[in-house]
């Protein structure tokens, strides 16, 4: 990654310190072996490149951290022969992550326990399976069960805040499978909020004979995931569907592990990214700011500003949380702390008696810079999205702008 300073000079407006990153190149970890202790490492490592401990479901959100599922704590009344529901790691057990499949009639499955009495390991849907799989944390599996006459074997995870249905995204995603043949049969793909496809098609390396394999995916500044989708061999679990016969290559699904989710879109005075908005002061006499995490409930307190400033409520990096920034009235100069990397920009952008009226003028998901000028009712803003200065008279002096409530 590069990082680099900017300076710039607009008429004699503004001046801009910042600090920039090019966005960083997928991280990918991916191996393969007989059993659990061969790909345990480059599991770890893949855990690690999440940051953070593995968070509970309790139904809270957390700023870092990750998320695992590994079916196990599925009750019996909804593992073999019967379906899980969809939205199952979402509402019972909340995780933030609700399943979909373009699959014909399609429904899910998790694999029954020895102490169940149905076979384990999707034995009661082909014999063969029970030998064929292993498990990478037993006892249980995972799989997509279609009706469709046609192979199919195709699984996409959507994102939410875990116990919401507030859309999310997370950092990373990575999987463990059981039983690839042959490279190309097992694979993720990860879209962004957009649909558009950020990582195309990460193989997971071949393990037969009942072996092994992880690929995982992570990204470690820019890119966000929104979903990903999952192929899982070429056919699905069925009978008759025997694992290296006819071209078949059957495949299970064991752990799931993916960074904590994060609202896709930014809430006014969101500092945890849970997608509600925190309760927040800020005190002038210390240059404080207090705030309560609604995700988790827990208490902040950050210095940054001094007496006289004014607190913006606004998200400059496009993290989807709120960044701590404030406006100096008497300097007309911006200061901006990112939630995103930690980094500080300081913009001069106005004068003593504008207003700061921030907001996403230019539709690109990150606050643009901007002040209201009530002398002549103008408008000033700097766009985020190409750094162009745009100005536009509408109102006059004694009007309030309604976008700066925050301005005594």
């Amino acid at each position: 990654m590069k990082n680099y300073i900017r300076f710039i000079l607009l008429s004699s407006f503004a001046l801009l310190v910042t600090v920039n990153s090019t966005f960083a190149a997928p991280v990918i970890r991916s191996a393969a072996g007989a059993n659990a202790a061969a790909i345990q490492a480059t599991v770890d490592q893949f855990r690690a490149d999440l940051g953070g401990a593995l968070n509970p479901n309790n139904g809270q959100s957390f700023t870092n951290g990750r998320r695992e599922i590994n079916w196990d704590g599925v009750p019996d009344t909804l593992s073999s022969p019967n379906n899980l529901p969809a939205n199952f790691f979402n509402s019972n057990s909340p995780r933030g992550a609700v399943f979909t499949t373009a699959c014909g009639n399609a429904t899910f499955r998790v694999s029954s326990t020895t102490a169940s009495g149905t076979p384990v390991r999707f034995g009661e849907l082909d014999a063969s399976y029970t030998n064929t799989f292993t498990t990478f944390s037993a006892q249980r599996l995972f799989t997509v069960i279609s009706e469709s006459a046609a192979p199919c074997s195709i699984l996409t995870v959507n994102f939410f805040i875990p116990g919401t249905s507030i859309p999310a995204t997370v950092s990373g995603f990575g999987i463990v499978l059981t039983d690839v043949d042959t490279t190309g049969n097992a694979r993720i793909i990860a879209y962004d909020k957009g649909g558009n496809i950020i990582a195309p098609g990460f193989m997971a390396p071949p393990a037969a004979n009942g072996g092994l394999s992880f690929v995982g995916v992570s990204y470690t500044a820019g890119e966000r995931i929104a979903s990903v989708q999952i192929v899982s061999g070429t056919n699905r679990l069925a009978a008759g569907n025997i694992d290296g016969t006819n071209g078949v290559d059957a495949v299970a699904m064991d752990d799931f592990i993916y960074g904590e989710p994060r609202a896709t879109e930014h809430h006014s005075s969101d500092f945890d990214g849970d997608g509600t908005s925190d309760l927040a002061v800020f005190r002038p006499s210390i240059g404080t700011w207090f705030f309560i995490n609604s995700g988790s409930n827990t208490f902040s307190g950050v210095q940054f500003g001094q007496n006289g400033d004014v607190p913006i409520d606004g998200d400059f990096d496009g993290d989807s949380r709120n960044d701590i920034a404030v406006f100096r009235p008497s300097s007309g100069f911006w200061f901006v702390l990112n939630s995103s990397n930690g980094a500080f920009n300081a913009l001069a952008f106005g004068q003593s008696g504008d207003k700061p009226v921030p907001g996403d003028y230019d539709k690109d998901g990150k606050t643009d810079i901007a002040v209201w000028r009530p002398s002549s009712g103008f408008y000033f803003r700097l766009n985020s999205s190409n750094g162009q200065f745009q100005a536009s008279q509408f109102g006059q002096n004694g009007d309030i702008p309604i976008n700066s409530s925050l301005v005594p």
